[in-house]
């Protein structure tokens, strides 16, 4: 293994996709069957019962490809039945997600899944055959835009719990 891909690696990891501060500072695990590393093209592909974890950061696959370019993440592609990934958020919250193809791209903190997908975010969840996750804006996307369902085509399914309130009860 060169060190100038684990290196970028480690750096992919230690950009996470919904940042709790307590992650950066984590080491990184990994596990898999195979690995290749593609010095020259700074690709790594991970292959067979991939699973890779980071303070409270886990993603599941049976591959994971990663691509940098000029030593910064461009994008991790995961593909799995299903992949997963699930992480704390600063407030504790957990931020999880399936589906058999998942796409990270770094520069805008996005999220694509395909395939089954599913979205579970502060309790509340999405699922469709097609999501976009902007963790950077915090905003969610699913079905396919624009375009009516026909017949047999999975339709988006959306369950939203209520914010919990806190009540203080003075004493009188």
């Amino acid at each position: 293994m060169h060190l100038k891909s684990l290196l970028l690696f480690v750096y992919l990891v230690s950009t996470p996709l919904f940042a709790q501060n307590t992650d950066k500072e984590a080491p990184v695990h990994i596990e898999a069957d195979s690995v290749e590393m593609h010095e020259r093209d700074d690709l790594s592909i991970y292959k067979g019962n991939v699973k890779i974890t980071k303070g409270s950061i886990r993603i599941t696959g049976d591959k994971i490809l990663i691509q940098n370019r000029h030593g910064k993440l461009e994008h991790i592609k995961v593909n799995g039945k299903p992949a997963t990934f699930f992480q704390l958020n600063d407030l504790n919250e957990e931020v999880s997600a399936q589906s058999f193809e998942m796409m990270y791209l770094a520069e805008n903190s996005m999220l694509e899944l395909n395939q089954q997908a599913l979205l579970v975010k502060n309790q509340n969840r999405f699922s469709s055959e097609h999501i976009i996750y902007d963790a950077h804006n915090d905003i969610v996307k699913a079905g396919h835009g624009d375009k009516p369902t026909t017949n047999g085509q999975p339709r988006v399914k959306i369950t939203l719990h209520p914010e919990q309130t806190t009540t203080t009860t003075q004493a009188q």
